[in-house]
């Protein structure tokens, strides 16, 4: 084998090599110059991009005001936990047949040890310096629904008195993209800065420190945000006297929501709603295309830290397993059923008793119900105002009647194998 030597120069130094030559002097060629150049820049803008998305996480969390909003999962939301994640995903097979089936029949050692309703009490006054408001409704949305959101400002909202009730979407946070340098990441960033601007412009969004499933507590969580809001001894301005949960399918007549509650004590254990058509398999309870509850009860949900397993899952159903930790002694509940004059809008005889209309899942169908019950009650020349609502007490008289749409889905749905035996349908 035969080794060559690399001949020293006259200083005694290797030469460079013809490559190595050759590589020193492409350097410095003029589209060598240029790929470097256009190397840096694009390392430039995925940095620029990265601290732009981080600034716009700054931005909205810091000028959220009131509605704020936390882009990492809250400490002390159960939902944004590994079981809570797990759930939102369907890996919760484990819990339906255990933990999740008895978590509605056993109590909750938070609900029972905090403080009762009739140690919370109501005091509310509509008028004053701490004047609060008779009813806080709260519209559930997502962060994508804001063509729905806008629909409901131009159509239903505008119905509503402001010094009467206070109107809130309730949104939890879109999910957390696993690669935060992602086109996710920066999509979210994008939507977060979206809200953030409509939030300006309307003031009626609540942003959950939560990512955003029915499933995962949000009913329990938007109660906690209205226990916290207006927590405090004596009286507390915009305190509402009633906390209403509604679906952004749902058309509330305006004038019989103000009637409902108009002339009820807020100090009671009241839960308002509807039981028609709900399944019969978890207890007592109204159906979540909307229902309410008075302050103490809301405050007593809202202030109780409760295990997961208690606050996720049927959200409606939830809500009644919750009040039946209450003794029906010292914190009796005034369950109000208002039957067939809530529910699904083709089910229903609508009139002007009608309180409200769900399933309205097209909006060209929200502007024909919203037309439509305003035509009827100006038919009956009825004012559409919250001082011309009809008496609760004959809508829930009138709900006790089973419409005949309303039967014969019911008989539809039997016919396709459903199981709605145990429905609640007759009244």
């Amino acid at each position: 084998m035969v080794t060559r030597a690399y001949p020293r120069d006259h200083n005694g130094r290797f030469p460079l090599t013809r490559l190595a030559q050759h590589t020193k002097l492409a350097l410095f060629r003029p589209s060598v110059r240029l790929k470097s150049a256009l190397c840096v820049l694009g390392a430039v803008v995925v940095v620029l991009i990265v601290v732009a998305v981080n600034a716009l996480h700054a931005r909205f969390d810091a000028a959220a005001g009131a509605a704020r909003v936390h882009t990492v999962p809250a400490a002390d939301s159960p939902a944004d936990s590994g079981a809570g994640v797990d759930a939102a995903k369907g890996k919760d097979a484990h819990l339906v047949d255990g933990e999740i089936q008895r978590s509605f029949e056993e109590p909750d050692y938070a609900l029972l040890s905090g403080a009762q309703p009739h140690e919370i009490g109501c005091d509310v006054p509509l008028d004053g310096k701490d004047a609060g408001v008779l009813v806080y409704l709260g519209i559930f949305s997502t962060a994508d629904r804001k063509d729905r959101r806008d629909l409901y400002r131009r159509t239903v909202l505008p119905d509503f008195p402001p010094h009467l009730v206070t109107v809130k979407f309730i949104l939890g946070l879109p999910p957390f993209p696993e690669n935060p340098l992602s086109q996710e990441a920066v999509a979210r960033s994008l939507l977060l800065a979206r809200l953030h601007q409509e939030n300006e412009d309307h003031g009626d969004l609540v942003l959950l420190p939560m990512v955003d499933n029915i499933d995962l507590g949000k009913t329990h969580e938007y109660f906690k945000h209205v226990a916290r809001t207006f927590a405090g001894p004596g009286r507390v301005r915009g305190r509402p006297r009633f906390v209403v949960k509604a679906d952004d399918d749902t058309i509330l007549v305006m004038p019989n929501l103000v009637a409902a509650f108009a002339r009820l004590d807020c100090a009671t254990n009241v839960y308002w709603g509807t039981s028609a058509g709900r399944s019969g398999y978890f207890g007592d309870y109204f159906r979540g295309l909307a229902y309410a509850m008075s302050w103490p009860l809301v405050s007593w949900i809202g202030s109780a830290n409760m295990t997961l397993p208690h606050i996720i899952k049927i959200e409606d159903a939830r809500t009644g397993q919750w009040l039946r930790h209450l003794d029906p002694v010292t914190d009796p509940v005034r369950r109000i059923d208002m039957g067939w004059t809530m529910g699904d809008w083709n089910q229903l005889d609508v009139t002007t008793a009608t309180v409200a209309l769900h399933w309205l899942k097209l909006d060209e169908w929200v502007v024909e119900q919203h037309a439509r019950v305003l035509s009827i009650w100006a038919a009956a020349g009825r004012p559409y105002d919250a001082e011309h609502g009809v008496d609760p007490r004959v809508s829930a008289r009138l709900g006790k009647q089973t419409p005949d749409e309303a039967q014969r889905e019911h008989e539809r749905q039997k016919e396709l194998g459903w199981d709605v035996g145990d429905n609640v349908n007759d009244m």
